[in-house]
């Protein structure tokens, strides 16, 4: 098992381009992360909540398919957002795969620290979360991972922003984990 959560998280914040501060904190992260190798699994089609006046748009990076919901950028809030990922969950029960994925985070980002866990329910799917800060390059973040299992594949929400605007953005980021629904006509399908 091999997850990159985080590593999400950064890679929105090097959207600048250029050798800024985000740019090294991503760089750091990604040489130290494993290959994707059983991520962007899974062929259900499903809807999020997009907060009013954020963005959302598609991107690979480093061999993975991310959704991203961007919040409006401003001078003291430039990077906040949500991104979905998909990953197979190797036959594991999803407090096996939320073990693992926290091992990844601890393994991978030394900087981590786990915060916070709990179940959350989506349209009636059953889920974990758990909420960590992390500080590579002095760059302090907030972020939480929601995992929903549906056959045998882990739709993964990471949520992220600054420290400082944990607590701002908390009810939002539970709010489109909680609005994840796989659409009925994908669900029809064999």
């Amino acid at each position: 098992m091999k997850t990159i959560p985080a590593i999400c998280f950064l890679l929105i914040l090097t959207a600048c381009g250029g050798k800024n501060k985000y740019r090294k904190a991503a760089d750091e992260m990604a040489s130290n992360a494993p290959e994707p190798t059983n991520m962007n699994a899974g062929k259900r089609e499903y809807t999020i909540a997009i907060p009013e006046g954020w963005t959302a748009e598609h991107r690979s990076a480093n061999g993975v398919d991310y959704y991203f919901l961007l919040a409006p950028k401003t001078k003291d809030d430039p990077n906040t957002n949500i991104n979905v990922t998909t990953e197979f969950m190797q036959h594991l029960s999803l407090e096996d795969y939320e073990a693992k994925s926290i091992e990844s985070v601890k393994k991978y980002i030394p900087t981590s620290a786990i915060t916070a866990q709990g179940d959350i329910d989506a349209n009636g799917l059953n889920g974990k979360w758990y909420s960590y800060t992390i500080e590579p390059q002095g760059i302090k973040a907030s972020l939480v991972n929601y995992v929903f299992p549906k056959d045998g594949i882990a739709y993964t929400i990471t949520a992220g922003t600054q420290t400082k605007d944990a607590a701002r953005y908390r009810n939002t980021f539970d709010s489109v984990a909680r609005s994840l629904r796989f659409t009925r006509s994908n669900l029809l399908k064999k």
